[in-house]
């Protein structure tokens, strides 16, 4: 018996191991594809706090839109998207369906 114990040790050790290497720390993996990409619009007619509310609710409800902050007093909008799932296009009609005009889409590198 003496002689088989370096060996059941050394399995037992190695079983351990695994064991804790398959159930470490798992990430869930995003539901969105690929990396989010980040816009700047320009947008007229926002007067007051509830047209931001407003851009907001509507381009938020877009499936693939990671983040939006409109902002009225500079007349713009940052949407943070996942392009695999949703386009400018559907952004920019989402913004014109909620009654205000889309001025400039610009690309904000990272």
């Amino acid at each position: 018996m003496k002689k088989y114990r370096p060996i059941i040790v050394f399995s037992i050790c190695l079983g351990f191991l695994f064991a804790i290497s398959c159930s470490g720390n798992k990430q869930e993996k995003s539901k969105e594809p690929g990396e989010a990409s980040l816009i700047e619009v320009n947008i007229e007619g926002m007067t007051c706090t509830g047209c931001e509310q407003t851009i907001q609710r509507n381009v938020g409800k877009l499936e693939g839109i990671k983040s939006i902050k409109a902002t009225f007093t500079d007349g713009r909008a940052v949407i943070e998207y996942f392009p695999g799932t949703v386009d400018t296009l559907k952004i920019k009609d989402a913004i014109t369906g909620s009654g205000y005009k889309v001025i400039k889409l610009s690309n904000i590198q990272p």
